[in-house]
């Protein structure tokens, strides 16, 4: 695994998790005396809110060559900012990382956090 500090990049909420998720599994894996093989994927998905609305884009991964670059923007962005907005609160509150709802529409939309290599 080479040792790599990327700098100066925006980082999106999906993209730390990312970041995250691997830390947490390779320090699991070091605690148990393994070695450490766990990667983000970089990924990135935003919902960027301008008030009455927004763009969205999927990001893969966010620093480029991407294999996916989506983007969309209109008044339904800022509608569904203020609904993950909630959700987010009330799944924190109940002290859940992944419900199994977002996890189901990860994966049919083939975006993952770490990667499978």
């Amino acid at each position: 695994m080479s040792d790599v500090v990327v700098l100066g990049t925006p980082k999106t909420g999906f993209m730390i998790e990312s970041m995250v998720t691997a830390t947490a599994v390779n320090i699991g894996k070091l605690l148990r005396g393994e070695e450490p093989a766990a990667r983000a994927t970089w990924n990135a998905i935003c919902l960027a809110d301008f008030g009455d609305g927004g763009v969205a884009f999927v990001a893969q991964p966010q620093i480029p060559p991407r294999n996916v670059n989506w983007s969309a923007r209109g008044a339904w962005v800022h509608v569904a900012k203020v609904a993950f907005e909630k959700y987010f609160l009330r799944k924190m509150r109940a002290g859940q990382s992944e419900h199994f709802f977002e996890s189901f529409v990860l994966r049919r939309l083939n975006l993952h956090k770490l990667d499978a290599a």
